[in-house]
């Protein structure tokens, strides 16, 4: 069994209650323990009441549904540095300021929060198999836990070589955070880092402890202007303890297939094509790349969903 983790803010909501419908219509009761609803928004009490209104789409798995706040995560920690006055004002008070808050939590960059608000889950999660995922990852074939961990509780994921510009930069920048002596130029490939992700639990623990050693609190280190990612950490942390990630990661040798705002029209094809073919796990669908969709496009992205009793209809008419 598993534990899901999906970061929850006002912009995901309606395909948030797309994953839940296809998790009631494809998840067995057995495979899932815990569901975690992560609540990444400066407008806490407006999600949570939202969240408590999609809560009957997981059907049999509502019952296992959990809400948070981020608070609740991230605050009341012991703490193995001292909170300096920055992170009091600018990550824990950043609400308060005109001009300076955002749309994350209390008041935080929303896409920073929500990768220490993904490490951080691992406090609340029921169970060492965590499979995180973000509102746009809705499933497509049953929720087979063997797809996303082995016996010994590794996660099985993607690999990567870090030819791209941007995949250096985080790669850089979390090896760099984690002490590690090395460069993108010294590593062949490293795990995922997009979602579904599926991570074991002793990992997440050990990286936020790792954070809090080196920067006093894991919101403390993605409110700076240092460019890690979530994923990208633990995968430096494997490489710094270990020299490697086999003690917590297997190969996944499949696609977790989705459509992204940056993809060309060509690429969209490619992706819907391969969907209707050989279905992933999940399908990613970003909210904003909906807009960019074709006629035929949308036609073929509504027929994938149709035959799996989800109606993608009113969410492709409101954008």
């Amino acid at each position: 069994m598993i534990s899901l983790v999906t970061i929850a803010f006002s912009g995901d909501l309606d395909l948030l209650r797309y994953q839940a419908q296809s998790l009631a219509r494809m998840a067995h009761p057995d495979a899932v323990t815990d569901i975690n609803l992560i609540i990444n928004d400066v407008n806490e009490d407006h999600i949570r009441r939202r969240l408590e209104d999609i809560r009957p789409a997981y059907g049999p798995h509502a019952p296992k549904v959990r809400i948070f706040g981020g608070d609740e995560l991230l605050l009341g920690m012991d703490r193995k540095r001292r909170r300096s006055l920055t992170e009091w004002l600018y990550v824990e008070n950043r609400y308060r300021l005109p001009f300076v808050a955002s749309g994350g939590w209390r008041g935080g960059n929303g896409y920073r929060m929500q990768q220490a608000l993904k490490l951080a889950s691992a406090r609340i999660t029921k169970t060492d198999r965590v499979l995180i995922l973000d509102g746009k990852n809705i499933f497509l074939r049953d929720l087979d836990p063997a797809e996303f961990f082995d016996d010994e509780d590794r996660g099985l994921s993607t690999q990567h070589a870090p030819t791209a510009e941007f995949h250096q930069k985080w790669l850089n920048e979390s090896l760099k955070v984690m002490g590690v002596n090395k460069t993108a130029d010294d590593i062949a490939f490293t795990t995922g880092f997009a979602t579904p992700n599926p991570i074991n639990r002793q990992l997440m623990l050990r990286v936020l402890d790792e954070v809090a050693e080196s920067h006093g609190s894991v919101q403390a280190l993605f409110a700076s202007k240092l460019r890690a990612t979530e994923f990208m950490l633990l995968f430096a942390s494997c490489i710094r303890n270990e020299g490697s990630i086999d003690r917590f990661y297997g190969e996944f040798t499949g696609e977790h297939l989705g459509i992204w705002k940056e993809y060309p029209s060509e690429m969209i094809d490619k992706v819907i094509a391969e969907a209707e073919a050989a279905p992933s796990p999940t399908f990613g669908v970003h909210r904003k790349a909906l807009k960019h969709l074709n006629e035929d496009q949308r036609s073929h992205l509504i027929a994938l969903f149709e035959t799996r009793g989800l109606d993608l209809t009113p969410l492709l008419a409101r954008v």
